[in-house]
């Protein structure tokens, strides 16, 4: 268990099952999480049972964690690393918070953090990056503001509701993520978040 300011992230448990199919018929959080194949209950399930993977485990490419908001323990979103490449020294992070009413609450820099500290020195990887659609501005937006550096555009790339739309990759090397501001003051507030 890993735990933030706001968050706390934990394994996926069988009894998450309806409430990641709550969130993966969501448009809105579908715009930022693509880490799921169907919306079917008993895909989901399986999906849940694949997923316990050890990020120690040097054959694990990809962790998913449930993300409970720390004070009453309310399952609030998924987060996780994919396509993690150990030789080369990247992964790739996704999240998305499911519950509406908590999208603009504070708590995907929280997620974000959370996510880097697992890349950076967890596994030692020298980049996290994010792949955003363009039809997802908030995120985009966020993710820029955080401190990810646009490393590309990949035109028509996913298609999404009828259409196709750009995807954007956005990267961070460890050496830019210790220097933003936030990462020191989170650290020092919260020194032992495991």
């Amino acid at each position: 268990m890993l735990k933030g300011r706001k968050i706390i992230f934990r394994p996926l448990e069988p009894g998450d099952a309806e409430t990641l199919q709550k969130w993966y018929v969501d448009r809105n959080f579908r715009l930022g999480y693509n880490e799921y194949a169907s919306v079917e209950l008993e895909s989901i399930k399986q999906e849940i049972a694949g997923s316990s993977g050890n990020i120690k485990d040097p054959r694990v490419d990809k962790v998913i964690y449930m993300v409970e908001r720390k004070y009453d323990r309310r399952p609030i979103g998924l987060a996780g690393l994919r396509n993690i490449d150990r030789r080369n020294g990247n992964a790739e992070i996704i999240l998305g918070i499911g519950e509406k009413e908590l999208r603009l609450a504070g708590y995907g820099v929280d997620i974000l953090i959370l996510l880097l500290e697992l890349v950076y020195y967890e596994l030692g990887l020298e980049k996290a990056y994010y792949s955003i659609n363009d039809n997802n501005g908030l995120s985009l937006r966020s993710a820029i503001s955080f401190g990810f550096i646009s490393e590309g555009k990949m035109r028509k790339q996913v298609f999404v509701e009828g259409k196709y739309v750009d995807l954007w990759i956005l990267g961070l090397l460890k050496e830019e993520y210790e220097a933003l501001p936030i990462v020191p003051k989170w650290k020092r507030r919260y020194p032992n978040n495991k």
